[in-house]
């Protein structure tokens, strides 16, 4: 193989060398034909033009290369390396900083030039093309813990799902009162089906509370993102996420300009899918459903060239490292890309034939066992996940993928964690102060008559919002105040609390009222003369029984009563992390 490469190589060098001696003897030829022109110019004319006498002839050939394996580097090679950017007093610092720094940099389009799009604009090539770890099984190759996290999701997902059943769209409210925790939509718009007739699609009947829904939606050039944000509407979600699917060509690209035409300003290489969420599900606490930031909002993938409507298989992924629950169900499905374990899929319109002949065929695209969708099969699998899952439809969740998966994010400037604070109902009306900590980066100030009152006893006078008889109640609003030496308390959510007798009830935030001159102090406002201050006192008293508990902190007070029930309380906050999807 080595002696054929090596003829190959002495026959272009050899043909090069012609073609290169060719050129010197056509380049000898017009020189001497420059000289005996001007030859003949000095002879004629009795003043000869100087200038164009003067004009240099044409330049000499190069010298040819030698027949030796390994030819000197050409001119033209050299011309190929980058050039150094000339130096421009006229650009402001920034810009001659990157002109220095890129040989590509172009100071007037502020901007480096995208390799990428050109590649578009000559070849046809998609910029996404070039996207790195695109693919499912390379996209974690430097990230073992997420690899870890996706294979155990993986094997606890087939092992709890429901063997796939499926059945015609025609016999879509067959399946009528039984719910689903996930509903996936690719509507097959045509003439005669459009978005009026998706309304009509009885989803709200087979929707569990709590659900999510995914819905393809186009590419965003029509109506399509706003049509189905009020679709989803109608049918009682709200629109939380948008899913996106990136197409490549790296194998369907026929060459620039050979992209289908559109009425769009731009070439749409995606397609939108709308997720929507009905009910409440909280991210923070409702783990048991829910796993958030598994994975991301985006889907890189070329596409099926069988199937021009099909959609990326890893959106099945996506959904079930997402919602935990088991009841799945896909509508206009196809025959040889929708069958899966784990869903209920109704068919669209004559793919049911289709899948006859697939199961016939054995084809690999089919399932095991799988089968048509009846209601007996369908309770007694059910009844089974539900007793695996604690009562609940769910995947079961274990320790280790609840260590390795992505929790809730917290927001900036608080600390993380779960707060809390203890309060018993008693009778004689004291209170308890805390120190605290500093909140927000402000530091703690405390006034003359606060030193060395840190964690004493006071008993303030108290009056309590409301009362009856011996059963203390109190209605409050949870405010943050900045830095607290005795108690700091948060702002986000109103609250109740109320007891009986000695008996704490739970309530949602921290009551606030009355006012005393309690060892506990709100803040610099104080010390300098506001609405704390004369008789009103430096501090600011607990009321109200309960406790808060979830993202926004867990609180407790107690509550002052009309009455001979008093309260104490205590409280010391932290923040949680976000709670529920907005």
């Amino acid at each position: 193989m080595s002696v054929v490469a090596q003829s190959k190589a002495s026959d272009v060098l050899s043909s090069a060398q012609s073609l290169l001696e060719s050129h010197a003897k056509l380049v000898s030829r017009v020189r001497q034909a420059q000289r005996n022109h001007r030859r003949q110019l000095r002879a004629l004319l009795p003043s000869p033009p100087g200038d164009l006498l003067n004009l240099p002839l044409i330049p000499s050939p190069l010298p040819s290369p030698s027949s030796s394996p390994s030819p000197p580097l050409s001119s033209l090679h050299a011309e190929l390396q980058p050039r150094p950017n000339h130096h421009r007093p006229d650009l402001p610092p920034a810009k001659r900083a990157r002109l220095a720094r890129y040989t590509n940099y172009v100071p007037e389009e502020e901007t480096i030039r995208n390799d990428y799009s050109q590649r578009y604009v000559d070849g046809g090539e998609w910029p996404q093309n070039w996207v790195l770890g695109a693919e499912p099984e390379r996209r974690f190759e430097e990230y073992p813990k997420q690899q870890r996290l996706l294979s155990l999701k993986k094997e606890s997902v087939d092992n709890h799902a429901v063997p796939s059943s499926y059945l015609p769209f025609q016999q879509l409210t067959t399946l009528n009162p039984y719910k689903f925790d996930v509903i996936l939509l690719d509507p097959p718009f045509s003439s005669s089906f459009g978005w009026d007739d998706l309304q009509a699609l009885p989803i709200p009947s087979l929707a569990a509370d709590p659900s999510f829904i995914f819905m393809w939606v186009g590419s965003g050039a029509g109506e399509g993102l706003e049509r189905g944000r009020e679709v989803l509407a109608k049918w009682n979600y709200r629109r939380c996420e948008d899913v996106v699917w990136v197409k490549t060509n790296v194998n369907s690209n026929r060459g620039p300009g050979t992209d289908p035409p559109t009425t769009s300003l731009l070439t749409r290489t995606k397609q939108h899918c709308l997720m929507g969420i009905k009910g409440t599900v909280r991210r923070s606490t409702d783990s048991w459903f829910v796993h958030c930031n598994v994975d991301t909002d985006v889907i890189i993938w070329e596409g099926d060239p069988d199937d021009p409507t099909r959609k990326p298989p890893e959106m099945y992924t996506l959904i079930e490292n997402f919602c935990l629950g088991t009841r799945r169900l896909e509508i206009f499905g196809r025959a040889r890309s929708s069958l899966r374990r784990g869903w209920v899929t109704v068919l669209a319109e004559g793919e049911e034939d289709r899948v006859q002949e697939l199961i016939r065929e054995r084809a690999v695209c089919v399932p095991e066992n799988v089968r048509r969708w009846e209601k007996e099969g369908w309770d007694e699998t059910v009844k089974q996940l539900a007793s695996i899952g604690g009562g609940k439809c769910v995947v079961p969740n274990t320790s280790e993928i609840e260590t390795l998966r992505p929790k809730s994010p917290v927001r900036a400037g608080l600390m993380p964690g779960v707060s809390g604070g203890v309060g018993v109902a008693i009778s004689g009306g004291v209170a308890l102060s805390v120190p605290g900590t500093t909140r927000n980066g402000r530091p703690p100030v405390v006034t003359s008559n606060q030193v060395g009152a840190a964690n004493q006893l006071s008993v303030p006078p108290m009056m309590g919002p409301m009362g009856m008889g011996t059963m203390p109640m109190g209605v409050g609003m949870p405010v943050e105040m900045g830095a607290w030496p005795g108690m700091s308390m948060n702002m986000n959510m109103a609250g109740m609390g109320m007891g009986m007798g000695s008996i704490p009830m739970p309530m949602m935030g921290v009551n606030m009222d009355g006012m005393a001159g309690a060892p506990m102090w709100v803040g610099p406002e104080a010390a300098e003369g506001g609405m704390w201050e004369a008789g009103i006192g430096d501090g600011m008293m607990m009321n109200g029984m309960g406790m808060s508990m979830g993202g926004m902190g867990m609180g407790m007070g107690m509550g002052n009563m009309m009455g001979s029930m008093n309260g104490m309380g205590m409280n010391q906050w932290n923040h949680g992390p976000y709670d529920g999807f907005q």
